[in-house]
């Protein structure tokens, strides 16, 4: 069992030192960072999310699939709840405080709980994370461009630009794409359907390496051990894993979907937040260092994850 749990968490170990021996070497540089994030986001991850839908989702899974988003929904308004509760608890400064709310209300699906989700249940119930972030995805967007502000040095303004993000962001046209497909008994042309499989294959190693990267950008040192991060710490991995315990129990729902929203709900700080924090004129920096704690921290957390699911 322990051997089960470690093999997985290696994998996506030696994927994040890549990218991180990548950018102590000086072979990925900013521009790289810049270009490997638009790759994934408005091309690969839609792609993986459409194979996976046409691969294994079913009318049955779509139709039980008003659990998944009902239970993510409800998931994050709790942990964002109890996140600002502790911000006030804690007493946080008001320049951290929306970062804070953000980052334990908050987990990366994409760059780190896709791959995680493939090692340790397997590719078919990806599928199960993909309608997971049917409803994470907007409402990590909303949430954020709601609570960030409350951290901003500056005036933000919400426009259009910050709509098409909630509403029209690859991942989910690529959700809606595959969905269609299956209800409507749509195949594709093998070249076609080929293709998208390829780019799909690729988000998983690219995600991981892209993490690392980032921790390396962000810097280990900038790691630090303050009542803010423990109590992210605290946020992210035990009380937001068992809000996910108990919905899921109060659902009916079982494994391996359980599985499935239980990891999600347990993984890091979305990285898109550090980008979020600028753009709202919020503390940034403090968004990097929860970035790459939570990320580091991933790696003891998935281990037991993996024996207790």
């Amino acid at each position: 069992m322990v051997i089960k749990a470690i093999s997985p968490v290696l994998i996506i170990l030696l994927l994040v030192a890549s990218g991180y021996f990548f950018g102590a070497k000086k072979w990925m540089v900013a521009e790289h960072k810049s270009f490997l994030e638009k790759f994934l986001i408005n091309l690969a991850i839609p792609c993986t999310c459409i194979n996976g839908f046409i691969k294994n989702l079913t009318m049955d899974i779509l139709r039980g699939s008003w659990k998944i988003l009902l239970i993510t929904f409800l998931g994050i308004i709790i942990c964002t709840a109890l996140s600002a509760a502790i911000a006030k608890l804690i007493r946080l400064p008001k320049l951290r405080a929306g970062v804070f709310v953000a980052m334990g209300g908050i987990s990366n699906v994409l760059f780190v709980g896709f791959p995680v989700i493939t090692e340790l249940l397997g590719e078919s119930n990806l599928v199960y994370a993909m309608l997971f972030l049917v409803a994470n995805s907007p409402m990590s967007f909303i949430l954020c461009y709601a609570i960030l502000p409350w951290s901003s040095q500056g005036e933000f303004k919400f426009g259009l630009k910050q709509i098409r993000r909630v509403f029209l962001n690859p991942p989910i046209v690529g959700i809606a794409i595959g969905i269609l497909l299956v209800v409507f008994g749509v195949t594709l042309p093998s070249p076609i359907g080929r293709s998208i499989e390829y780019l799909g294959g690729t988000v998983s190693p690219l995600a991981l390496f892209y993490c690392g990267f980032v921790i390396h950008e962000s810097g280990i040192k900038s790691v630090r051990f303050d009542i803010g991060m423990i109590s992210m710490l605290v946020m992210r991995f035990g009380i937001s894993t068992f809000v996910a315990y108990l919905l899921c129990l109060a659902f009916g729902v079982a494994a391996p979907v359980s599985s499935v929203i239980i990891v999600e709900m347990a993984m890091p700080v979305m990285t898109t937040l550090v980008v979020l924090a600028k753009e709202c004129d919020a503390d940034a920096e403090y968004a990097a260092r929860g970035v790459v704690l939570s990320t580091l921290a991933c790696f003891v957390v998935i281990p037991v994850l993996a024996i207790i699911l």
